[in-house]
């Protein structure tokens, strides 16, 4: 059986091939990190050129294990390209927020009114610095999604119980007036 034909029979390349590329590109990159004492401590730079290896191993295996030979050395290019590209950018981020953060903590004048506001901007910057990356990228002004308190949870589920509960009353009296018209062509069919 060619090639071809397995993948007309086999059709698993939509979901299992981009599983298997991020599963090893992480795990390459894990064990490279590890090998190489990249601990986070370590300045940001310190992480790119593990990602740029492991993203070479990881599309020069994957490349070639799904497309061939002729694959490798392309693949081994393209995603070395994209772990450089992709932890160059994530680092250049990290170092913008924190140095937004940095410049919202130090400001230039320093007055007895603005001790106070200095404490309480402090004070936010901790709270946002505490929470996950993954929290700051879905609370950004960027992101289609946020993360919700449980608070602001229930005043949704409530506002929906409230829509269902109105779209229910009204179901109801379109039953009710269905149910009149039949009692009253019954009594007409009577009369």
């Amino acid at each position: 059986m060619d090639q071809t034909n397995w993948k007309k029979l086999y059709p698993v390349e939509p979901i299992l091939i981009p599983s298997l590329k991020a599963g090893a590109l992480s795990a390459t990159r894990a064990a490279i990190l590890q090998a190489w004492q990249v601990h986070t401590s370590s300045p940001p730079q310190d992480r790119i050129y593990p990602s740029t290896v492991a993203g070479g191993i990881t599309g020069g295996t994957v490349g070639g294990l799904t497309r061939g030979r002729a694959n490798v050395i392309p693949a081994m290019i393209m995603f070395s390209l994209f772990g450089f590209a992709g932890q160059y950018i994530y680092n250049a981020l990290d170092a913008h927020d924190d140095n937004s953060r940095g410049q919202l903590l130090s400001p230039p004048l320093q007055t007895k009114s603005s001790t106070k506001a200095n404490h309480e901007i402090t004070d936010t910057q901790d709270a946002k610095s505490e929470e996950p990356l993954w929290k700051r990228v879905l609370n950004s002004k960027w992101s289609p999604m946020k993360v919700l308190s449980d608070e602001q949870y229930e005043k949704i589920l409530r506002e929906k119980l409230l829509r269902v509960e109105a779209e229910l009353a009204i179901v109801d009296e379109d039953i009710e007036k269905v149910k009149q018209r039949e009692r009253r062509r019954h009594r007409d069919e009577r009369n």
